[in-house]
């Protein structure tokens, strides 16, 4: 699953919008939009991102062992 679709994903669960999510990470919603539609985003970004959906960023290796990523 990409970045975007997991984000897509997590928004209707809490049913959020892009526009509440961009205010809440103090970005625009177009530009949320471009990110989203580029799948391009920054490991410190998706960190944000995921603090404020409630999820965390992980690492997970062959052996299922888990990488926090945390900024």
């Amino acid at each position: 699953m990409s970045a975007s679709a997991a984000i897509k994903q997590r928004l209707s669960e809490l049913n959020m919008t892009q526009t509440e999510l961009a205010t809440a990470i103090g970005t625009t919603r177009q530009n949320l939009a471009n990110k989203m539609s580029r799948d391009n985003f920054s490991a410190q970004e998706l960190c944000v991102i995921g603090a404020v959906l409630g999820v965390k960023l992980v690492l997970l290796d062959n052996t299922g062992k888990e990488y926090n990523i945390e900024y």
